[in-house]
């Protein structure tokens, strides 16, 4: 292990020993509550799973290159040569790190710190993962395929995720977290968005109904460069995901879109921050969840405009489809603005089916539950419109659905 590595690694272990699991007294986890669950019972590994991975969404079709990380190590590195002759740099993170650490060193762990316990926990414990560089310049226009997944029950993966754009230059990254097996995954990803660079990121989030899932995925977005950020959770048992975009840039642009179903006694917990450092940046956040049976769902919102952003256009929405009485939803958005001339907005709601749009679809003869899997498909539709490429959106559509009774 390389000496700045370690030194890392020590730091993070250092925090993770000083910072206790968050409680409720913790405001971001007023809704969350992790009593009763043995972190320690879950056993963690450097060693990959044989086999190859299952459940996967968006593994079909032409990729620029793979990536998949079975439990504690990576099992599958491809990438296409046409990519790798412009310069791209894309495979495991472990390895990288010591064959290219010019690339590692000055991201990791430097958008997300270790000032939170599953982020300290993670910097002291990760075991592998992926990177991507794409040099200045360089357009890929097919995406590139990161999958993780629990092979092994019981398990804890500690992944890890560094994107980082060149001046100029686009690529399309979707990150699976594949069903698997019941475990406790923690995660960190961190993006680095150049001046005048363009990246999509799609998350999806699929993992096994009693696993447990932490992450922290963090971008800094430069000067009039964009990221498109989709985000799909259908799996989990419990867990919290933040989702954090800081535009250091002037004229930059983070739009975020997200789909969540949540059923039976299953907890989601979304924690975004749009963070504005830097005059005429755009953010737009718009997150639509579904929710049945007995699941409660969490979403915290903050706009932050520093001083001296101005020009700041913000936007954040959650819209939540109650299809159960017992099924629970709490939206706080948030604003905390340190300028003038800015137009910062937000909003909030949830409810269960109009029953009158639900009366019109059956006076036409169409049966109750496929009326109401016609209701939430037009719910979720717009958000999932955002989604710029046809074949991931038609895919993910595809995914939420099953999990709408039929």
């Amino acid at each position: 292990m390389t000496a700045w590595l370690e030194e890392r690694r020590r730091t993070a272990a250092e925090q993770n020993e000083a910072l206790a699991i968050p409680s409720g007294a913790d405001e971001h986890w007023r809704f969350t509550s992790l009593r009763g669950i043995d972190f320690a019972a879950y056993a963690s590994s450097e060693q990959a799973a044989a086999g190859s991975p299952e459940g996967a969404i968006l593994a079909d079709g032409d990729h620029a290159g793979r990536v998949v990380m079975r439990d504690g190590g990576v099992v599958l590195e491809q990438i296409d040569p046409s990519v790798t002759a412009q310069g791209v740099v894309f495979g495991s993170i472990k390895r990288l790190a010591a064959e290219r650490g010019d690339l590692v060193e000055p991201v990791l762990g430097t958008i997300v710190g270790y000032d939170e316990k599953f982020a300290a926990e993670n910097g002291a414990l990760w075991t592998d993962g992926a990177l991507l560089h794409v040099p200045a310049g360089v357009k890929v226009e097919l995406p590139f395929h990161v999958a993780y997944e629990i092979a092994t029950e019981g398990a804890a993966q500690h992944w890890r995720l560094i994107i980082s754009l060149g001046e100029g230059s686009e690529a399309t990254l979707v990150e699976e977290h594949l069903p698997g097996r019941p475990g406790y995954a923690n995660g960190v990803a961190e993006l680095v968005v150049a001046d005048r660079s363009h990246l999509t990121y799609v998350v999806v989030q699929d993992r096994h109904d009693q696993s447990l899932h932490f992450a922290a995925h963090r971008a800094e977005i430069g000067h009039d460069a964009t990221l498109e950020w989709a985000a799909c959770s259908t799996g989990s048992k419990t867990g919290k995901t933040r989702m954090e975009t800081r535009l250091i840039g002037a004229g930059s642009t983070g739009r975020l879109s997200g789909v969540f179903v949540v059923d039976q006694k299953r907890h989601l917990d979304l924690d975004t921050t749009q963070e504005h450092d830097a005059p005429n940046a755009i953010s737009d956040l718009a997150f639509k969840g579904v929710l049945l049976d007995q699941a409660r769902s969490v979403w915290r919102g903050v706009i932050r405009v520093a001083e001296g952003a101005h020009g700041t256009d913000a936007y954040q929405e959650n819209r939540n489809l109650l299809l159960s009485p017992n099924a629970r939803a709490d939206s706080i958005p948030g604003l905390e603005i340190d300028t003038n001339d800015v137009r910062c907005t937000h909003g909030a709601t949830a409810g269960p089916v109009d029953p009158m749009l639900k009366f019109y679809l059956r006076s036409r003869g169409i049966p109750p539950l496929e009326a109401e899997r016609m209701i939430v498909e037009g719910f979720l539709e717009d958000a999932l419109e955002r989604i710029p490429n046809e074949r991931i959106r038609t895919a993910l559509t595809t995914a939420v659905m099953r999990r709408i009774p039929l």
